[in-house]
């Protein structure tokens, strides 16, 4: 009896063993496959742009150079190297002691001058009134060749006197010049740093000032660009080292003629210079490296779509317009412009329509 129950006791564990290990070893069934849903694309209205990326740097537009009137020594400066100025300032004065001197001893000879003309005008009279005529033609004619010939060098230096009342005009015109007024605000920077007073000649550049806040954006186009560009075309502005700064420009030149540097090497695409105006702005200063968007194309109230969303593997692009519970059809669409992932969209959709990709 003892020994029936080990053998039954001995198969349930056996059996007990044997459906444990298929439990665990038994082959599991494949997980479904999941289908992920289709990526699909709104159909919107908006505006599209077409740019032109440029790149170059700020420089000042309006600079006025500062010129010695004449030669003299520089008596006093009024102004500082780097000061801001507003137009009609006094930025020096020349000493004028010299030219003082000149205009003094050209006045002086002057007057004596006008006193000599009185004075020969008097004895021309009085001779007039005194002269004989003579008995023969001879004396007649001598007579009359001396009267005449005093006349004459009266008349001409009567003409000398005028000579010399312009040339003390125009001295007097340069020593009025010896006070130098600012033509224009802006900032003064001596052409030397330092304001010490030393001789100087006439033409002599001294500074300049530069209107700070006139300024332009200096770049450079290729051939492809440079037929698409015109007068008049915005430009959207951004710092190179500070891209979060924006400023806004103007398309105000575009060269017509290819740089020197395009000439030479026959191999190298022609380059053009192109001006942009800069509004002005606090922030902006001359000399920094700039980024532009010429925006060269614009549409407003475009049916645009993503150019992901447009297939272009038969003749016509085409679209799978989302018809709802799954189901889609293609559609045939004629495209426009293309702006950064968008196109526009001609014909063939409309706002509102979404498209997918299976």
């Amino acid at each position: 009896m003892k020994k029936w129950i080990s053998s039954i006791i001995t198969i349930v564990l056996m059996a007990g063993a044997g459906y444990w290990a298929y439990e665990k070893y038994k082959p599991q069934p494949e997980a479904p496959i999941e289908i992920p849903p289709p990526i699909t694309f709104d159909v919107t209205q908006e505006t599209m742009t077409q740019t032109i990326l440029v790149k170059g740097k700020s420089v000042y537009t309006e600079q006025m150079d500062v010129f010695a009137p004449y030669t003299s020594s520089i008596k006093q400066w009024h102004v500082k190297n780097g000061d801001q100025v507003k137009k009609g300032d006094i930025l020096f004065t020349l000493d004028t002691s010299a030219l003082q001197t000149e205009l003094d001893q050209m006045q002086s000879d002057l007057d004596k001058a006008k006193l000599d003309v009185e004075m020969n005008q008097i004895s021309i009279d009085q001779a007039g009134m005194t002269e004989t005529l003579g008995v023969t033609e001879e004396e007649r004619k001598k007579a009359f060749a001396d009267r005449e010939s005093k006349r004459l060098a009266n008349e001409l230096s009567k003409k000398a006197l005028v000579l010399k009342e312009k040339e003390i005009r125009k001295k007097q015109d340069v020593m009025s010049k010896s006070t130098v007024y600012a033509a224009s605000a802006g900032v003064f920077q001596m052409n030397e740093g330092d304001s010490k007073t030393r001789a100087v000649t006439e033409g002599q550049l001294l500074g300049s000032i530069t209107n700070t806040g006139k300024m332009k954006f200096l770049t450079i186009v290729g051939e492809e660009e440079m037929f698409r560009l015109k007068t008049g075309m915005p430009v959207q502005v951004r710092m190179s080292a500070q891209k979060e700064l924006k400023f806004k420009g103007t398309v105000s030149k575009v060269s017509k003629f290819a740089r020197k540097s395009s000439d030479t090497d026959l191999k190298q695409a022609s380059q053009f210079d192109v001006v942009i105006d800069l509004k002005p702005d606090a922030r902006m200063y001359g000399g920094v490296s700039l980024e532009g968007d010429i925006e060269t194309m614009r549409k407003d109230k475009v049916t645009a779509v993503s150019s992901l969303a447009i297939m272009r593997d038969q003749p016509e692009p085409y679209v799978l317009l989302d018809k709802g519970n799954g189901q889609t059809e293609q559609v045939n669409v004629k495209t426009g412009m293309e702006s950064g992932d968008k196109t526009e969209i001609v014909s063939g959709l409309k706002p509102g329509d979404v498209v997918v990709i299976p």
